[in-house]
């Protein structure tokens, strides 16, 4: 699911709290975000900078030199040139001199070039995704002739499917077993690799989804005056049920989007913003959601600062 920032003005929040927690350091380590660094100016204005990297959960960060960084010319669009997926896993880019198709993975630190998928010169790229396990590469850009183009890579086979005009490919189930995808009207289920139907349902609904492959979670709020409800919502796109938990988050702090991994755990993202002797410091969170008691735990915790200009994360 191509993850695109959209923060509201939060006044106040209800207090908060969170579960009883261990620290315990991941066994492997995952890439929290990629991006494209940025340069002073003389201006006093920023440009992008050096090589695409990735900044994994370890504290390590990757630069890939060979990574393409630009859509066009001097276009900097960091969704479009590196994706990563949902897991943090592995990261999806291209190859700036031969234009492959490369997957790096960060448990191994290793990259795997996929010769039979290539930059699309036929599109003017905007967005690019990966899929759990890294088969699955969607490309979203516009054609010659003006029209949106999303198409899904089978990295396997190397075999393209072009959704119908008007959809989007919106995000992989954690087996990347199913894709969901649609537009402002409809939402619909592909069995991947197959691209055969799997339900079809009127409703404009995103977020991600779950292992089940029909129930998709997000994040929204409402705004009561000076009091904010975050809130995880689901709906299983089978039978239409919805279901909306509350969840307590700190002053300030705005829940961005959720994760399932392959167990059924529901995973909250959020960012809260402070300004440190004039440097904007992007605290990003993860939290599992106890789905019983509606209490968070902390799974992860990062700042993106300000010199990362355009930046990704996983989904």
């Amino acid at each position: 699911m191509l993850f695109r920032l959209t923060l509201a003005a939060v006044v106040a929040a209800p207090a908060f709290t969170t579960a009883p927690q261990t620290a315990v350091a991941p066994a492997k380590p995952v890439i929290r975000y990629a991006g494209i660094a940025s340069c002073s100016q003389a201006d006093g204005g920023r440009h992008p900078c050096g090589p695409v990297k990735l900044w994994l959960s370890n504290g390590r960060v990757i630069p890939l030199p060979a990574a393409r960084r630009t859509v066009g010319e001097d276009e900097y669009v960091a969704d479009a040139v590196i994706a990563v997926s949902q897991d943090g896993a592995q990261a999806a880019y291209f190859d700036g001199k031969d234009g492959v198709l490369t997957i790096w993975t960060a448990a191994t630190g290793t990259a795997r070039k996929i010769p039979a998928v290539t930059w699309p010169g036929d599109l003017h790229m905007n967005a690019l995704t990966l899929s759990p396990g890294g088969r699955y590469v969607g490309m979203r850009g516009e054609s010659v002739s003006g029209w949106e183009v999303d198409r899904v890579v089978d990295t396997a086979t190397g075999k393209t499917f072009t959704l119908p005009r008007g959809y989007q490919a919106w995000d992989f189930d954690p087996a990347g077993r199913r894709l969901m995808a649609g537009d402002n009207r409809t939402a619909v289920l592909y069995a991947t690799g197959t691209w055969s139907v799997k339900l079809r349902r009127s409703a404009y609904t995103r977020g991600d989804l779950a292992p089940d492959g029909v129930t998709v979670a997000g994040t929204t709020w409402k705004k009561a005056g000076r009091s904010v409800t975050n809130m995880v919502v689901t709906r299983n796109l089978a039978n239409g049920k919805k279901s909306a938990i509350p969840i307590r988050l700190k002053a300030g702090e705005v829940p961005l989007r959720t994760r399932w991994d392959s167990a059924g755990h529901l995973d909250v993202l959020t960012r809260s913003d402070r300004t440190v002797r004039g440097d904007l410091r992007r605290t990003h969170t993860w939290y599992r959601l106890d789905r019983t008691t509606h209490r968070l735990r902390r799974l992860d915790s990062f700042v993106i600062p300000s010199s990362v200009g355009g930046y990704v994360l996983p989904g």
